[in-house]
């Protein structure tokens, strides 16, 4: 029974009936101990008066508790002969009187040396001690007896261990669940933000580039319409004065009537004319292919793999040329094994806009200056190729716009602009770089360009 598994007290009325059949006149029970440690409950007793039974649930054990309560109390067997005499029984004799038992022996059911599971106990309705037989026979059924009740006690901290996790999986699990349900609605709520804030930063980039386009534009046509409106302006007056000379011709004054005062003016106009409208187009020409120039046609680039140091070192003869009013020294410090995978055409149109920025801006109202054009591999393998000069300077509050298109403090002096503008254009969009600068007035500026060793396909 116990192997199967069957109720506590079905099994232990069937050991207490198997004992009293070994053992003519006894009246076998087992009481349990309570889970507080103090408490007397009935286990089995089916022999026993019910009533009796009764009676005796709920007493507490003690050193004075009959044989069960005070054996549990003791944790040793406690034999008693004579229940009304014996003083163990004291508070009990007249129950026991009531239903004519007259012995208990009472053996403790320990699970261990410490722990009190019950009792098992032999009633006799005679005065009676226990005869080496029947000692033998309360082992066998104690023995029995703590199986069944061990077995019982773990199964029940088992159901309740099972209970408890159950519910405590189940409390997890609705907090894993909430917590579920908070992360996909912080997921949601996530996904909106991202979604809202990709929708405004394309807007914020497509208004940037209507208010770049919009710049560009007013630029270019603030920049050409100087040329074009003298050049029209000296069309113009020559055309009235060429239409009033043949209105003359027309009434038919000969060439000697004109005057030959009068004819060589024309002529000195018309040459003055002639300039004014030529070198204005040349003007606009220039300007013109600037603006071609920061369309950055990256496909019409040659790419190579060449090494830097000569690269710039046959760029400085035709560089200081385009400069030959000015005396500038350029000092070279470049490892002979830097190589690059770019587009050196690209890359020598940028040293250039920066030597002209130097010759219109940093040595203006100088006769020379310093440049010194340095490279080196920094530690994320970039190329850092470093221009800088001795000369005025930019001041902090032009700084942050030497990269705007027509941004110059030149104007008028030969300067359009647009050279740092493109110069910032072919190193970020073409060589796959950065382009940074750094000046105080009256010390030079210094412009540093950080360039991976292979440019972006």
């Amino acid at each position: 029974m116990v192997a199967r598994g069957a109720p506590l007290a079905t099994t232990l009325d069937k050991l207490m009936l198997l004992i009293e059949t070994q053992a003519p006149g006894v009246l076998c029970s087992t009481l349990l101990l309570d889970t507080d440690g103090r408490t007397v409950r009935t286990g089995a007793g089916p022999s026993l008066p019910p009533a009796y039974m009764a009676a005796i649930d709920g007493l507490p054990i003690g050193p004075v508790a009959g044989s069960c309560g005070t054996a549990m109390y003791r944790k040793e067997a406690v034999v008693v002969t004579d229940i009304q005499t014996d003083p163990l029984w004291a508070p009990y004799a007249a129950i026991a009187a009531q239903y004519g038992l007259r012995a208990c022996w009472s053996v403790p059911i320990l699970l261990d040396a410490d722990t009190v599971l019950g009792t098992f106990a032999m009633y006799y309705r005679e005065v009676r001690s226990p005869s080496a037989a029947d000692m033998r026979l309360i082992g066998v059924a104690t023995h029995l007896a703590g199986i069944a009740i061990a077995r019982t006690r773990h199964e029940d901290e088992l159901r309740l261990h099972r209970t408890q996790l159950e519910t405590l999986v189940a409390e997890r699990t609705a907090e894993l669940r909430k917590a579920k349900d908070r992360a996909e609605q912080v997921n949601d709520e996530l996904a909106t933000a991202l979604s809202n804030l990709s929708m405004t930063q394309d807007e914020l980039v497509r208004r940037e580039k209507l208010a770049a386009l919009g710049a560009l534009v007013a630029g270019v046509a603030h920049e050409l319409n100087t040329p074009i409106g003298n050049g029209l302006m000296a069309a113009s007056s020559m055309a009235e004065r060429t239409q009033a000379l043949r209105a003359a011709f027309a009434k038919g004054a000969r060439q000697s009537d004109l005057g030959q005062g009068q004819l060589d003016a024309y002529l000195d106009e018309v040459a003055q004319a002639d300039e004014i409208v030529v070198r204005n187009l040349k003007r606009a020409a220039s300007l013109l292919h600037s603006f071609r120039a920061i369309a950055l046609d990256q496909d019409s680039s040659q790419r190579s793999r060449f090494k830097l140091e000569p690269l710039v070192a046959g760029l400085i003869p035709p560089l200081l040329a385009t400069v030959k009013n000015l005396a500038i020294e350029v000092e070279l410090n470049i490892p002979a094994h830097l190589e690059l995978d770019s587009y050196p055409g690209q890359l020598s149109q940028v040293l250039l806009a920066l030597l002209e920025n130097s010759a219109v801006h940093g040595f203006a109202g100088r006769s020379g200056g310093h440049v010194r054009i340095s490279a080196s591999l920094n530690r994320t393998g970039s190329i850092e190729l470093v221009y800088a000069d001795d000369g005025n300077g930019i001041a902090s509050e032009h700084l942050g716009h030497i990269y705007d298109p027509f941004f110059t403090t030149r104007r008028g002096a030969g300067g359009s602009g647009l050279g740092l503008y493109i110069a910032h254009n072919i190193v970020t969009s073409v060589l796959g770089g950065r382009i940074n600068a750094a000046s105080q007035p009256g010390q030079g500026a210094t412009f540093v360009l950080l360039l991976p060793p292979a440019a972006p396909l």
